[in-house]
């Protein structure tokens, strides 16, 4: 009997213009409200993203979510962290130069409030833009702006660039103590009047995962792996396909993903999370 089921949000929960379907909220509550069943968030987005999601949707998530590719895990009722890792200004600095060496598009530091983005080129920035009201902040230099912020919390670095560009940065970066990237994945954002597409990795501490921070909160909520449902698209999503029962991939999500799902669901443009929980909770067709 499954007890929690995890969901990514940008590709998974989210659809291409970051909104939740009527379907996916009618499903996750029902989960809930029958069967007792309990989701959480986890993202690579910053933790007040996250909040925006669970308080406008009210979709009977927990207590608790996942954020900044498991940097943070905080209990929403009491707003306090169970589990943070953060880097340090000079793991900043290291990671920024490499940014500048490979010229890469942007560098983007997720903090627990908002993103903090320096970008070589204007549309970078723009295409950023979401429905929820996300805190965004240009910079001409991030390093320099955290210097003079030391309250700046330094969760998780995006580095966005083509894929030859970012296949390099990978290999420096791997050459730098204390930290590891992810699978080069894809954002997507539509809105009525354009369409953003970005390729990106991104850079943790080492020991910083989804994969991670969902092992401890399993371990608070004494839930078993087996009784855990997992769903996502891109390459952080990776490693929480090695903590779960039911292992569930978009089927917009990327083949590296797709290869190690038990199920492949539908896009995120098709409320691919709700047909998934009606299949698997409920064995309804869909």
């Amino acid at each position: 009997m499954y007890k929690m089921i995890i969901l990514d949000l940008d590709g998974t929960l989210l659809n291409d213009y970051k909104e939740v379907s009527k379907e996916n909220i009618e499903m996750i509550k029902r989960a809930y409200e029958e069967k007792g069943i309990i989701s959480v968030i986890a993202t690579g987005r910053p933790l007040g993203y996250a909040k925006e999601v669970t308080n406008l949707y009210d979709c009977f998530f927990t207590n608790y979510i996942i954020a900044s590719n498991g940097a943070i895990i905080e209990n929403t009722s009491t707003n306090e962290y169970i589990h943070k890792i953060s880097f340090t200004n000079e793991e900043i600095a290291s990671i920024r130069k490499i940014y500048l060496e490979e010229n890469a598009d942007y560098m983007m530091l997720s903090t627990d409030k908002q993103a903090i983005t320096e970008t070589k080129t204007n549309e970078s920035i723009n295409g950023m833009g979401i429905n929820l009201t996300e805190k965004k902040e240009k910079t001409e230099n991030i390093e320099e702006r955290i210097k003079s912020n030391p309250n700046i919390e330094k969760l998780l670095c995006i580095i966005g660039a083509d894929i030859p560009t970012l296949e390099k940065i990978k290999e420096k970066t791997k050459k730098l103590e204390g930290m590891e990237t992810s699978v080069i994945s894809r954002y997507l954002y539509k809105s009525e009047e354009n369409t953003f597409e970005s390729t990106y990795i991104d850079i943790n501490k080492k020991g910083c995962s989804k994969k991670n921070a969902i092992l401890k909160l399993a371990e608070i909520l004494k839930i078993e792996q087996e009784e855990i449902i997992v769903m996502g698209d891109g390459g952080n999503d990776i490693s929480m396909f090695e903590c779960a029962g039911l292992k569930i991939a978009m089927e917009n999500g990327g083949d590296y993903l797709k290869e190690k799902a038990d199920y492949i669901t539908a896009t995120n443009n098709e409320s691919g999370v709700a047909k998934a929980i009606k299949k698997f909770i409920f064995n309804e067709k869909i």
